[in-house]
């Protein structure tokens, strides 16, 4: 990977973290100052900026959540702001449990929606005033008693709410973000048991019969979703064969991985997916959880695909 285009990815990680007015002029600032200071490292070791050079300029300068911070009025902040998307993807997944463990005896018809929603539904709604009691204390102990600058040794106070400390950073552009061999043949298998998960147990048990699709799911929705499927596969192959198809498809894959998430947001709301319904419902629940982590995903994704630092026009 070119020193430049690893500057441009650090770059790009840090104007995600920025608001939206102020990103493109710090971006900008940012991507100069760290130009300058690339080539003046190359002028004093006499030799070509390269990645390795790029690599150790921007882990001396500092995570990108580090250093947005450094753009931003400094405030009291309840969670810090490398923290808040962990502190959103435990919330949620503490919730999405909840709801996963409850919900089927609503989908069963042996519980009321609104019994369950004063009750399991927004009783869930606890694990966020919980987490956030948690993450503001831990905010606080860890603005009491700072990291040693030098060492990096966290002091004690540090582990009685422990929270992890920033990653050094990583260019999402350098690692190898092309499907390999091994899980584009899991997707293909993963595809066929979703075909037909009856015939598939049926392999490997005497009776799995319960695992039959209700007859309107696999008439009117698992053809399309399987096509969708399908053709993720197939454009994830297309990239495995050529690298370079990687970037012109990727918003293509993505769209199709949105597209499938939300036909099963469809699915999981207003159709029956197994005629069996103690089946469907026990699915239904693990469903909601897939559903959750693969929006979060698809919104991450969209995010970074739509996020780049550019020039204002003059």
């Amino acid at each position: 990977m070119e020193a430049q285009d690893l500057i441009d990815s650090y770059v790009d990680d840090v104007a995600l973290r920025l608001p939206r007015r102020i990103r493109d002029d710090v971006g900008l600032e940012l991507r100069a100052l760290l130009g300058d200071e690339l080539h003046a490292a190359a002028e004093e070791t006499r030799r070509q900026p390269d990645e390795r050079m790029a690599l150790d300029l921007l882990h001396r300068f500092g995570s990108p959540t580090e250093v947005a911070a450094r753009y931003r009025p400094r405030g009291f902040d309840l969670i810090e702001r490398g923290h808040a998307p962990l502190f959103v993807k435990l919330s949620m997944l503490a919730v999405g449990v909840q709801w996963a463990l409850t919900l089927p005896a609503v989908f069963r018809g042996t519980t009321a929606f609104s019994a369950w929603w004063i009750t399991w539904g927004a009783g869930a709604l606890w694990w966020v005033g919980a987490l956030l009691v948690y993450f503001a204390s831990a905010a606080w102990i860890r603005r009491a008693a700072a990291v040693d600058p030098d060492t990096g040794k966290r002091p004690w106070t540090h582990w009685i709410l422990w929270l992890p400390m920033s990653e050094e950073w990583q260019p999402k552009r350098a690692v190898n973000l092309q499907p390999t061999k091994s899980q584009i043949m899991l997707a293909v298998i993963a595809t066929l048991f979703f075909a037909a998960p009856a015939w598939f147990l049926n392999l490997f048990s005497a009776d799995a019969s319960w695992a039959r699709y209700d007859a309107d799911f696999q008439r009117w929705l698992l053809i399309p979703l399987l096509a969708l499927l399908t053709a993720r596969i197939a454009l994830s192959a297309a990239v495995l064969a050529d690298p370079r198809r990687r970037a012109p498809t990727e918003t293509l894959r993505l769209g199709f991985w949105a597209i499938f998430v939300g036909v099963l947001y469809w699915a999981l709301a207003a159709w029956s997916i197994f005629a069996t319904p103690a089946v469907d419902a026990v699915f239904k629940g693990w469903l909601s959880i897939f559903l959750l982590i693969n929006t979060l995903q698809i919104a991450a994704g969209m995010r970074r695909a739509f996020t780049r630092v550019r020039a204002r026009p003059s």
